[in-house]
């Protein structure tokens, strides 16, 4: 009887967890590019997925979505976790864009070690973004951008 009580916080927990894990990944799959670089369909070609959700952070074009690898917590711009994208562009190209575009979304440069995994990290007011940025086996790369708070 005694091994019930002990249980039931261990429960409440597991059970906490899971619907955090589940709110973060709601509505992922309608996302929508936050880019300056258009759209496919914009240059002829379909549509593609979006990442409107996602205020605070440019997103390429030429990327989707990784859901069986990204975590995320909250929305707009208080979202916390880590987002996956497979992009058709390079490492090289990646590192540019995001060079390029994190600034035009109010985040400064922390620093930098571009090699043949980069890692990015940049702040904005109470949030630290860290992005790493690696080749995929057979083409193009995988972006991962982890958010957190500051501290």
């Amino acid at each position: 009887m005694t091994a019930r009580p002990k249980l039931r916080p261990y429960i409440y927990g597991v059970a906490t967890t899971l619907s955090l894990v589940l709110a973060g990944c709601s509505g992922t799959a309608n996302l929508v590019p936050n880019t300056s670089e258009g759209t496919a369909s914009e240059k002829g070609g379909a549509p593609i997925p979006s990442f409107t959700q996602f205020t605070d952070i440019p997103m390429p074009s030429n990327s989707s979505l990784n859901l069986d690898r990204s975590i995320i917590f909250g929305a707009s711009d208080a979202w916390t976790g880590r987002l996956v994208l497979d992009s058709g562009g390079n490492p090289t190209q990646m590192y540019d864009f995001y060079d390029r575009e994190m600034p035009n979304f109010g985040w400064s440069k922390v620093t930098t070690v571009r090699a043949d995994i980069s890692v990015m990290v940049y702040d904005r007011q109470n949030r630290v973004a860290t992005i790493k940025l690696m080749a995929n086996s057979f083409r193009g790369s995988t972006v991962d951008i982890t958010v957190s708070p500051k501290g």
